[in-house]
């Protein structure tokens, strides 16, 4: 997305669908110029009061009554020139709005426009907008909370701190190259060693906190999986708490798979029931024991669900994502070959629930306390750049152990600087840019 900020853009920054306000947004050099064509007033008239007005077309008609108020630049948002006018809500409503101002000159906004002018402008860095985005789409009170922490500079703050020791280090490093017949102190010398070593952990502990942010933001999966009739529906509806799968004597009850969300702890969960696994000869059966697999190949956690008449599935083709479970204990059947590190379940009496939900968290990355959720990355982008920057200053670190010369460990570590800087959005290309924003809404 090529954005030109000689353009004055605008969209509907409320969400769709009926209510009682919507809102139409501009930004750019004319905001203000439009915004009064549009309402039939001074562009002197227009500040930071509210004001009431006629929004009329192009022909003069009457379109809304709405309140008016002008951010000039650079005390806005976007840091450009921006206007809101706030009308009555509904998309036909809302759209005759928009196309009042565009017809005096404003183009549509490209999705994330507002905010990739907000960076630009420096209103805000790119791990701050990137909150801005989590913050929108936050499905939980704990993403919330780690959304709002690090659109309010949480995270940026870290990197600047590991970023402002590595520049500090970098300058006792390039000393060395301009004046060679100054050898570093000892006391100097052993500083830039454990300096190096922390600037490692430390970009390793973000690197290593991506699992954990990425589950508290994005949510995790849960699939239920073994043969039919082990409890797997049962099981479901006791730990969402309602009956949302259908439960049966007669075997083969889920024929295809089914999500239910809930919130476990803060973090928003979907579990998914998926039809029992038998031979069988029905097409229709077949195909929703495949459509299952396909399902759980996504899980983030896979609960394997055994009971005291059928073989025992330890889970070993699922790996680390595999929690073992006894369903049925109330029965007080014992399986011939049961799994002492199974967690032992009934849904009829609640027992091991607790748990169980315990377990599939843990196992899906999310840290036990909330507190571990300052400066966490929650995007793939973020890990990547971290990870990188932890081997650079892993690389520089050996390289000076074993006392390579100062020109080839500041290649090292200008990398890791160069890379921290890229984390918050510094010398960052537009086809980074391009990825971030396109996943925003049209408003934002």
């Amino acid at each position: 997305m090529l954005v030109d900020e000689g353009d004055t853009i605008a969209a509907i920054a409320t969400a769709a669908g009926v209510g009682g306000v919507g809102i139409v947004r501009l930004s750019g050099p004319r905001a203000i110029a439009i915004a009064c064509a549009t309402l039939g007033i001074s562009e002197a008239s227009l500040d930071r009061t509210i004001r009431v007005g006629w929004a009329r077309d192009s022909q003069f008609r009457r379109v809304d009554q709405v309140l008016a108020f002008a951010m000039r630049a650079p005390a806005s948002f976007t840091g450009e020139d921006v206007v809101e006018l706030q009308g009555h809500g509904g998309s036909h409503n809302l759209g005759s709005l928009l196309a009042c101002v565009v017809e005096r000159g404003a183009r549509i906004a490209e999705p994330g426009e507002f905010t990739r002018r907000a960076v630009a402008n420096g209103k805000l860095d790119l791990l701050r907008a990137e909150a801005l985005y989590a913050v929108i789409h936050a499905g939980s009170e704990r993403a919330l909370r780690l959304a709002q922490g690090n659109l309010e500079g949480t995270l940026g703050r870290e990197v600047i701190r590991l970023e402002q020791r590595a520049l500090g280090v970098l300058a006792e490093i390039e000393g060395a190259i301009d004046f060679p017949e100054d050898d570093l102190q000892t006391r100097t010398a052993d500083w830039v060693g454990d300096e190096l070593v922390a600037l490692r952990a430390g970009c390793a502990t973000l690197a290593e906190g991506f699992r954990h942010g990425r589950a508290v933001s994005a949510g995790i999966t849960a699939a239920l999986v073994g043969p039919v009739n082990v409890g797997k529906s049962s099981l479901l509806n006791a730990l969402v708490g309602t009956e949302r799968a259908l439960v049966a004597a007669a075997p083969g009850t889920t024929r295809d798979w089914l999500e239910v969300s809930a919130v476990w702890d803060g973090i928003a969960v979907v579990l998914i029931d998926t039809a029992g696994e038998r031979a069988t000869d029905d097409p229709v059966e077949q195909r929703g024991i495949a459509l299952g697999a396909e399902r759980v190949a996504t899980a983030d956690v896979v609960i394997v669900v055994n009971d005291g008449e059928h073989p025992w599935d330890r889970g070993i083709r699922y790996g680390t994502r595999a929690v073992l479970v006894r369903s049925k204990v109330d029965r007080g059947t014992v399986a011939p070959d049961d799994d002492a590190t199974a967690i032992a379940t009934s849904a009829l009496t609640g027992q091991g629930l607790d748990e169980l939900r315990r377990k599939v968290l843990s196992i899906a990355g999310v840290a036990e306390r909330e507190g571990s959720e300052h400066a966490i990355v929650t995007t793939a982008r973020q890990q990547a750049l971290a990870a990188s920057a932890r081997d650079a200053f892993d690389a520089a670190h050996a390289l000076w152990r074993a006392r390579r010369p100062s020109e080839v460990i500041a290649i090292e570590l200008r990398h890791a600087t160069q890379t921290l800087a890229q984390l918050r959005g510094i010398e960052v290309g537009d086809r980074v840019l391009d990825e971030v924003f396109a996943r925003f809404c049209i408003g934002k």
